[in-house]
């Protein structure tokens, strides 16, 4: 599989050679038209592809895969993803690579959960790692080799002449691996956060417990530490080789460690993922403004103008049709003071202006507010001025450093420039 690198939002030009088949038919998957829009450069003989809102690794043929990485520096990515509550899509027939960290949040956990499924499934299709284990056993029937020190001192001493102690070579499922993984997949069922259990989620891992029905497990025995051994010492055998991935996610879901998002990795070869991150920073606007409510007062309501706030773009008995929906509505005494939207791009538009100040006027906001990312400067307002004459709307825009390392701190002075606007016009 080949991959190439490309940016979000900018052009990837592939050459054509590398999705036609046989008989000139274009070999390239349909799915690929949600990521991209297409165009032929019949020049340069290339498809030139222009890589939407989204980040990951998106497969283009059965050979070829960009990797789109994001235009912002974005050191805060499962924060956001968090935050928007939305969720890291894992890919099941790709992977990369990560760095460890300590701790792991709710949606890198979920995010493992998804890549431990793929795993498993994985696992089923390769096969189930066994190994020839030593048994003993007291039995009535010879096999394997007779230790006569044992069946004197255990049974025959004490009149048990039918029997005798036997020690022999069984290939078996029962090795610290699979122990492990089975282990993992009770601790998913009964101890991660229930709320990841979807139905779907929940009877596949029923089903893989299933595969591993033939052996029983005790916590107190060695296996975790025996399992992550073999994985340190590189002690798979290079036909079970998918068993490191599995064992390395089994190991961060029952130690809670987490992965990065931000950077490419070197240790962990896991799952790959896709995030839309036009609508993750729509929804982290959102609810970072809604979880702060506080700092604007009681009195405040802030709203999802695609949701609970949207309204007829034109009011009654207007014939016109359509809902105005801005992203974000904030109300002070019940009336609508500011009107927001995201926009995750480096700078606006005419149309976002005309967009935003429409939703202003339909709502009889006095205050239109552009919000986007940056990585420089810290969070940052530049006032583009006033429209209208004795109803006039002030528009902003405010670029929110989604890079900062102190994330948090740059949510809070969002709030504090929100709340500077209807000040300013409450005075």
């Amino acid at each position: 599989m080949r991959i190439e690198v490309g940016q979000e939002r900018t052009e990837i030009d592939i050459d054509i050679s590398d999705i036609i088949q046989e008989g000139g038919n274009l070999n390239i998957l349909p799915q690929v038209k949600n990521y991209f829009s297409i165009d032929y450069k019949p020049k340069k003989n290339k498809l030139s592809l222009v890589a939407k809102g989204y980040i990951g690794l998106i497969p283009i043929t059965a050979d070829l895969a960009i990797d789109i990485r994001p235009k912002f520096s974005i050191n805060n990515l499962a924060r956001i993803v968090s935050i928007s509550q939305g969720k890291f899509k894992s890919i099941s027939y790709f992977s990369k690579y990560y760095n460890e960290q300590p701790d792991a949040s709710k949606v890198v956990s979920e995010f493992l959960l998804d890549s431990f499924i793929i795993e498993l499934e994985k696992l089923y299709s390769e096969g189930v790692f066994r190994e020839y284990l030593a048994k003993t056993e007291y039995s009535s029937f010879i096999k394997g080799k007779l230790n006569i020190a044992d069946s004197i001192k255990k049974l025959w001493s004490h009149g048990h002449f039918n029997k005798a102690s036997v020690k022999y070579y069984e290939l078996s499922p029962e090795t610290p691996l699979n122990k492990l993984i089975k282990y993992t997949i009770e601790y998913c069922l009964t101890l991660l956060h229930q709320e990841f259990l979807t139905p779907s989620i929940q009877t596949k891992l029923i089903y893989f417990h299933q595969g591993f029905s033939n052996f029983e497990i005790n916590p107190s025995d060695d296996f975790l530490k025996d399992a992550f051994e073999l994985i340190k010492g590189n002690k798979i055998p290079e036909l079970r080789h998918y068993y490191i991935n599995i064992c390395e996610i089994c190991r961060l879901l029952l130690t809670g460690s987490g992965i990065d998002f931000d950077n490419h990795g070197t240790m962990l070869n896991i799952s790959s993922f896709i995030i839309n991150m036009e609508s993750v920073f729509e929804k982290f606007l959102l609810n970072s403004i809604k979880n702060r409510k506080a700092l604007l007062g009681d009195n405040y309501i802030i709203l999802d103008g695609n949701d609970e706030g949207k309204k007829k773009f034109f009011k009654p008995p207007g014939r016109g049709r359509g809902d105005a929906k801005p992203d974000i509505i904030i109300k002070v005494n019940n009336k609508t003071t500011i009107i927001a939207d995201a926009k995750y791009k480096f700078k606006s538009k005419d149309s976002d202006r005309y967009q935003v100040i429409s939703h202003a006027l339909s709502y009889e906001a006095k205050v239109a507010v552009l919000i986007m990312p940056t990585n420089d400067s810290g969070t940052r307002v530049v006032e583009l001025g006033g429209v209208g004459g004795v109803f006039e709307i002030r528009v902003y825009e405010v670029f929110v450093d989604i890079s900062s390392n102190d994330l948090e701190a740059e949510e809070i002075k969002l709030m504090s420039i929100l709340k500077s606007f209807i000040d300013t016009e409450v005075t």
